[in-house]
């Protein structure tokens, strides 16, 4: 049902990443989910309304605007999914999506009109969730992005190799639907770093249960860049030991 299975060395991520065109940040990324073809979402928060039809596995439509799609599923129901430029966040099990507008920072969160919404249900502010936490998401063999949470507006990021280079960078953090979490960081990366030096955003959407993560990386103008992985809690002075990866240490 997943895109990933137990083993006695922790977590493996069964998908083509030992092919050469997946080395690099997209290595472990999921294969392209279709659930979502051929249906359609009226989204609205009570004062405004969005319309996103997924004509079929590659085009859809926002507000009537064409755009080309890619979807990850991260959890049973729920989807992080690319629409040209713009992302959503499909949570099919409380019938709510998250809307996010290219670069924009702000958010429209709303109901999927017509469908039944639990009581209390919503995509809200995470508040201090993620304060004094850090995880490094491995994105590839040897490709990571360290996040350490410093406060509830700043999050100190590295990326591999160049682990010594660190940025304090502003983030925002939503729950979505417990265990998962939606982290949205503003910010360049580091020179000689596996992160393109044109990042201006990076988006993931995180499962705190069984430690996965997919994501989009927002780079120089292009097209986001979609990526899965997996999560490794690290100590300061662990400093990136190679041989502590996930079930290894």
């Amino acid at each position: 049902m997943f895109n990933y299975t137990y083993d006695k060395d922790g977590v493996y991520i069964a998908n083509l990443a030992n092919k050469g065109e997946k080395y690099g940040l997209t290595q472990y990324r999921f294969p392209h989910n279709y659930e979502l073809a051929k249906r359609s979402f009226t989204i609205t928060d009570g004062a405004e309304e969005h319309v996103i039809v997924f004509e079929d596995t590659r085009k859809a439509f926002v507000d009537g605007r064409e755009c080309e799609y890619e979807s990850l599923k991260l959890q049973v129901r729920t989807y992080l999914v690319r629409l040209g430029y713009d992302a959503a966040v499909f949570d099919l099990q409380q019938n709510l999506v998250t809307l996010i507008r290219g670069l924009k920072k702000d958010y429209f969160c709303g109901r999927i009109k017509g469908a039944e919404v639990p009581e209390g249900a919503a995509h809200t502010d995470a508040g201090d969730a993620m304060v004094e936490t850090n995880v490094a998401w491995y994105l590839g063999s040897e490709r990571f992005v360290w996040h350490e949470f410093l406060d509830e507006k700043t999050v100190r990021v590295k990326w591999s190799p160049n682990v010594s280079s660190k940025n304090d960078l502003p983030y925002k953090a939503t729950k979505i639907n417990y265990p998962i979490l939606l982290v949205d960081i503003w910010g360049y990366g580091p020179f000689y770093s596996d992160v393109p030096a044109t990042l201006e955003r990076c988006i993931f959407l995180q499962d705190y249960d069984h430690m996965m993560t997919v994501g989009l990386i927002y780079c120089g103008g292009e097209l986001p860049m979609l990526v899965s992985g997996y999560a490794k809690y690290m100590d300061v002075d662990e400093s990136f030991d190679k041989d502590s990866v996930a079930g290894n240490s």
